[in-house]
């Protein structure tokens, strides 16, 4: 007999008569009147052509067709019920799970401290292993749940469209040079972004950002020196040297703390960047993977 023959309520009933090994007690079970359960045992046996139930005065015993079959429908019900049942919760206090982030540097410098801080009180168990992030969103490792989320900012991220995808923050983009810079004082000009030779702080190894997008809009280009792809690397340059590095207002302003480096403003119009969060839609109900998102959007809106 094949699956689709059998009408899977009967597996219910099955189960229940194997358990009471009585027809009035087995409706009681799964709430069905007697004679719907006598309907139901009539049928089983006609699908089984087998007797299965034996009336006997030690009440039903089940024949050995019977007794074969119990134990792997109990194990299938057993198997529907637990996928059937409401997503099991999240105890984040308690629980051990490792997530993994793919991300850039603005991201470990900016979030993922407050974040470790934020799981030492709350859930103190939960492991945190960033990898770094390249040229292209790792769609695979999300699909199987190899990395649960992917962040970082539109400019280096060509999300594709059927991934899952929220902007957590807009941020304003900063000017950073050495204290002393003999020619740019609190606010950067035009021409001086410009003519100033730059580092250009490039994680994911991108030729262009939106600041050349934006000169280039205007008929203008910057000049770029050095490529970097580590935050401290390049402000380590820029702190010996006459150059400028544009990078996030609040990377800037961590790294201005020992005091070699200092922010400027940069034109009023300049573009920002956005933070995006992405994962993958087959994973929308983790409960475990909601939480660490309500976590981290949480710290980004503060």
């Amino acid at each position: 007999m094949k699956l689709h023959q059998l009408d899977l309520n009967l597996l219910l009933a099955f189960d229940a008569l194997m358990l009471e090994r009585n027809v009035t007690r087995a409706a009681n079970r799964i709430y069905l009147s007697q004679p719907a359960m006598s309907h139901a045992l009539n049928r089983l046996r006609h699908a089984f052509n087998d007797p299965l139930l034996v009336r006997s005065p030690q009440g039903m015993l089940p024949t050995a067709r019977a007794l074969s079959l119990h134990a792997g429908v109990q194990q299938a019900l057993q198997l529907l019920e637990q996928q059937l049942a409401a997503p099991e919760q999240f105890d984040a206090a308690s629980s051990n799970r490792r997530f993994v982030i793919s991300t850039t540097d603005y991201v470990e410098c900016v979030l993922i401290p407050p974040l470790i801080s934020k799981l030492k009180q709350l859930a103190p168990g939960v492991h945190i292993e960033i990898e770094i992030l390249r040229e292209k969103i790792p769609e695979a490792e999300l699909a199987h749940g190899d990395i649960d989320l992917v962040l970082g900012f539109d400019e280096y991220m060509q999300v594709p469209a059927y991934l899952a995808r929220e902007t957590w923050l807009t941020e304003p983009l900063a000017g950073l040079v050495r204290r002393h810079h003999p020619t740019i004082k609190q606010q950067l000009t035009l021409a001086q972004l410009v003519e100033t030779p730059h580092v250009f702080h490039s994680p994911l190894g991108t030729h262009e950002s939106i600041i050349d997008r934006y000169l280039k809009g205007k008929g203008l280009a910057r000049q770029i020196s050095v490529n970097s792809q580590s935050y401290m690397s390049a402000a380590a340059i820029v702190s010996q040297t006459d150059h400028l590095l544009v990078l996030p207002k609040r990377v800037a302003a961590m790294l201005c703390i020992g005091g070699l480096l200092r922010q400027v403003a940069l034109p009023a119009d300049m573009p920002n960047y956005q933070l995006n969060c992405v994962w993958h839609p087959l994973h929308e109900g983790v409960a475990s993977l909601n939480w660490l998102k309500g976590l981290m959007r949480g710290l980004v809106e503060q």
